[in-house]
């Protein structure tokens, strides 16, 4: 493997991190910044109701910012392997 394929994979890995990152703030709900804020939900129709959900479920958000983050922590292991302790 050379130096330029472990630089890519490691680049990924952050990526990755980053990502996790951004998942857990959208699954903690609107963003906010000084006197601004956005959020988002869903309007749906159940039963002849009118209801309304989280556009960014958190638990559906932090699950899949796990995943991402061992994604990344699995390449960043096979691109720098831990030595062997003898």
């Amino acid at each position: 493997m050379t130096q330029g394929m472990i630089d890519e994979a490691l680049e990924v890995a952050e990526i990755l991190q980053v990502a996790a990152q951004q998942l857990r703030r959208l699954g903690r709900g609107s963003f906010k910044r000084g006197d601004e804020s956005f959020g988002s939900q869903h309007i749906y129709r159940f039963q002849g109701k009118i209801r309304l959900a989280p556009s960014f479920p958190r638990d559906v958000c932090f699950e899949t910012a796990n995943q991402l983050e061992e994604f990344a922590a699995t390449l960043e292991r096979l691109m720098r392997p831990e030595p062997l302790e003898s």
